[in-house]
């Protein structure tokens, strides 16, 4: 096999688990929640109310274990969590846009107030602290 093939294979394969965490139910909600400023478990679940308390534990241990998210716990009486998107989480902003982009686009095709497609852009770009280009 030659040295790019390998290389190429490891992109690829890297590629393929970032899709595979991302694709997961509730992932990119979490993920861009961070973002947005969103630290305690409540504020998941406040904002997405059919959300349960057992998969958001769930995905947040994952998302922690993917290196994409770190909880540090901020009050030990009673205990008090905050999470917080590590560098490699960080990095997922442009991914997330672009695929909130072309949903967005897909959802709206027919959709006549482009000021309302705008405002959701603008409103993601923001949190995910998108540089314009």
């Amino acid at each position: 096999m030659a040295k790019d093939d390998y290389y190429f294979n490891e992109v690829y394969q890297t590629i393929d688990d970032t899709f595979s965490y991302l694709r997961k139910k509730w992932n990119i909600q979490i993920i861009k929640g961070l973002f947005c400023d969103y630290k305690h478990f409540k504020d998941f679940l406040e904002q997405h109310p059919t959300l349960s308390s057992k998969v958001l534990a769930e995905r947040l241990k994952e998302l922690e274990d993917e290196g994409i998210i770190e909880k540090k716990v901020i009050n030990s009486a009673p205990t008090q969590t905050e999470y917080y998107l590590t560098e490699k989480g960080r990095r997922l902003n442009k991914i997330i846009f672009e695929l909130f982009d072309f949903a967005l686009d897909e959802v709206m095709q027919d959709e006549k107030d482009s000021k309302l497609k705008a405002e959701s852009k603008e409103f993601l770009k923001t949190c995910l602290i998108m540089k314009e280009s």
